[in-house]
């Protein structure tokens, strides 16, 4: 009886030492299936900044040493993100999968916008938040739209903004307009969307500081 039951534990060990060894196996067998594998080569998102180009800043007079604050610029729904947006369709929205900005098209317009005002001459200081004391102005700034759009060759990049400008003091509102420029892409990607971009972006500024100072005299 008693070499019966060693002969039963000899063998449970050994089949206990031949699962453990077709486990290893199985384990080798995938890390080499791993290593062996297709890498993902796909190169890393390209980022892009958004700028004003081509933009000169009017001349104005001084505003009576009064101080102007930005506000931080709001987007609109499918507008809010780090994606650059396009068009193919009239209704659908999509975005460049490996090239995006390098913040949201609203956060980079405040440094802009501030240096925008700030070379006019036009205020004693030009703030953003969050900015201490009082302020005389204020300006408010929507991205309404910013996409690429290919219905037309060559595609062509549209920026539409709304400005408004406000009385601190008084809180009323002095003047609000919408402002619109399309501009035409060099190329039809995603570097040929934000070099119109930033074309767009100088030119809606011409036409959008004039229009604010002229309540800020």
């Amino acid at each position: 009886m008693r070499n019966h039951n060693v002969l039963y534990l000899e063998r449970e060990r050994e089949r206990g030492r031949r699962w453990v060894r077709i486990g290893w196996a199985l384990l080798a067998a995938l890390a080499l299936s791993g290593c062996l594998l297709p890498q993902d080569k796909s190169p890393p998102r390209q980022d892009y900044l958004l700028e004003a180009a081509t933009f000169a800043p009017p001349p104005a007079r001084r505003a009576a040493n009064k101080i102007l604050l930005v506000a931080t610029p709001r987007a609109a729904p499918g507008f809010d993100s780090d994606r650059i947006a396009y068009r193919r369709e009239p209704l659908k929205l999509d975005y460049y999968n490996d090239s995006g900005w390098s913040d949201t098209p609203a956060r980079m317009l405040l440094p802009i916008l501030v240096r925008a005002f700030e070379a006019t001459g036009a205020f004693k200081a030009v703030v953003s938040p969050p900015a201490p004391g009082l302020t005389d102005f204020r300006v408010d700034v929507d991205v309404i739209r910013l996409q690429q759009e290919f219905m037309t060759q060559p595609s062509k990049v549209r920026l539409s903004a709304r400005i408004k400008v406000l009385d601190m003091r008084s809180g009323q509102v002095l003047g609000t307009q919408v402002f619109e420029a399309v501009e035409p892409a060099p190329s039809e990607d995603a570097d040929g969307a934000v070099r119109a971009a930033n074309a767009a972006v100088g030119k809606v500024l011409g036409e959008m500081i004039p229009f604010a100072l002229q309540y800020m005299r």
